[in-house]
């Protein structure tokens, strides 16, 4: 005689919840999906703070000039490869945006997200 067993809703919510959130959590945590903790970064602390000072040289540039100040421009180094985004107003001032970024010491390569809209 086959017995039937009743599902408490409650039971079967908290069951799914430990077995879904920590693949949930493995994804925004950079793991993949076997559990297996991601690579770790092979930059060092010097070459973190390296980017950072170019991130900060490029940065501080930019404020310094009145066209390209006007605009929000994203400055993100790693390893000394520059990728940069934003929107600017004219093709002349992305094309300053980016020789400036590229004539930075330390700056190994740019890659230039920036879009122009010339209506701003």
């Amino acid at each position: 005689m086959i017995r039937q067993m009743a599902v408490d809703p409650m039971r079967m919510t908290i069951l799914l919840a430990i077995l879904v959130l920590p693949a949930c959590s493995a994804m925004l945590l950079g793991n993949n999906s076997s559990g297996e903790a991601a690579p770790a970064s092979s930059r060092t602390a010097s070459q973190s703070a390296a980017d950072s000072e170019i991130s900060g040289t490029i940065r501080r540039q930019y404020s310094n000039d009145t066209d390209i100040s006007n605009y929000t421009i994203g400055i993100r180094t790693a390893s000394g490869r520059v990728t940069l985004t934003g929107t600017v107003g004219s093709y002349d001032i992305r094309d300053k945006v980016v020789d400036i970024a590229h004539n930075t010491h330390g700056v190994v390569s740019v890659d230039s997200r920036v879009v122009v809209n010339t209506n701003l």
